[in-house]
């Protein structure tokens, strides 16, 4: 479980949170109260009630989040990716608007190289 995401997204992305409470037929003021409980407290101080809650409708948003894949500018059809994001990148994951795994990254970066030395050229 990656608090630090959890944070990230109480701090900068709480429609993120929001979302996934109405999905799930939760209140958000309770969700967000619970996200900010277990940032400060941890998720072992939860009551089994706000437990639920957590597991149902915040959990899946720190743990193994899945890649959104990548799409080259000049293709037609989304590539799906099938790789988890490491904990460590949660937090730049939130920041910059779901990013890429470590291979969606390198190729979005060769791609966007390739780019600009050919346009430079």
């Amino acid at each position: 479980m990656n608090l630090n995401a959890l944070n990230e997204i109480v701090k900068n992305s709480p429609e993120v949170l929001e979302q996934s409470a109405r999905d799930n037929g939760s209140d958000e003021g309770v969700v967000m109260g619970i996200a900010r409980f277990v940032i400060g407290n941890g998720y072992d101080a939860l009551s089994s009630n706000q437990q639920y809650h957590f597991d149902n409708v915040i959990r899946h948003l720190i743990e193994d989040i899945q890649c959104s894949g990548y799409t080259h500018e000049h293709e037609e059809y989304h590539r799906e990716c099938t790789n988890i994001l490491d904990d460590d990148d949660l937090v730049e994951y939130y920041q910059e608007q779901y990013g890429y795994c470590e291979s969606c990254q390198g190729q979005a970066d060769a791609d966007a190289h390739s780019k600009a030395t050919f346009m430079a050229g």
